[in-house]
């Protein structure tokens, strides 16, 4: 029997979207048998930062009007051996959705409901930003989670390593107190990402995440470390010149 987990957005532009794929790939990478059901009802975002675009037959919303069997709707990712897609394009019925969240869990060891099938959910990972609009949001998100007696994790994304030691952003330890939440991964900016791309780094970022969702080992990226010690010192010289 697998676990649904709700992947849900601070705010828009948050990077939930993608840190679903990215973290699909990245427990896929570990061995789990992973589904990201796509919540964008209307542009299904998901499926375009998947490269999965267009690729899809049916969505949830043909077996919904029962053009289609649930399983059917599923997508194979092409790069990634055990990572899959559902997409809820054009899906009005929220309940529709969580049932299928609730049936692909005997199918799979992780079900990641980007935006969608929170009740079928047992806990919740929070994507938010550093920034105040967003860490403000993340607040009132990861509250309105935890009264509804659901399990919350957060993973903050795009931290600038640099602004970080700069004293510009709180660092990432302080930001989960802030949000008296646990800390499950730090993804680090990326200008790549939107590029369809990842660098190194973010892809070990992910990797870490995945591993501490799974139950593996607690380990968060360490932002900051690439600013440490002689050539770091220099870094941090040159970020005031850019």
């Amino acid at each position: 029997m697998g676990e649904a987990v709700y992947i849900a957005s601070s705010k828009g532009g948050a990077g939930a979207t993608t840190c679903a794929y990215r973290l699909g790939c990245a427990l896929s990478e570990l061995g789990e048998r992973t589904l990201v059901l796509d919540g964008d009802r209307v542009c299904a975002d998901g499926l375009t930062v998947s490269g999965l675009d267009g690729m899809n037959v049916y969505t949830l919303a043909d077996a919904a009007s029962g053009a289609c069997r649930i399983k059917q709707t599923v997508l194979k990712h092409g790069k990634c051996a055990n990572l899959f897609y559902m997409p809820a394009l054009g899906c009005t019925d929220g309940d529709f959705i969580a049932r299928a969240a609730r049936e692909m869990c005997d199918t799979f060891d992780f079900v990641l409901c980007d935006g969608c099938a929170s009740s079928a959910c047992g806990r919740a990972v929070v994507v938010t930003e550093p920034y105040a609009s967003s860490v403000k949001a993340a607040d009132k998100t990861v509250s309105v989670l935890k009264d509804g007696g659901m399990k919350v994790g957060l993973i903050l994304n795009k931290v600038n390593g640099g602004l970080v030691c700069g004293g510009n952003i709180m660092p990432p330890a302080d930001l989960a107190k802030l949000l008296r939440c646990e800390a499950v991964g730090v993804i680090p900016e990326d200008l790549s990402l939107p590029l369809g791309k990842i660098c190194g780094r973010t892809q070990r970022a992910f990797s870490l995440a995945a591993q501490y969702i799974s139950g593996g080992q607690k380990k968060l990226y360490g932002v900051t470390r690439a600013y440490a010690g002689p050539l770091g010192g220099i870094k941090k010289k040159l970020r005031r010149f850019v």
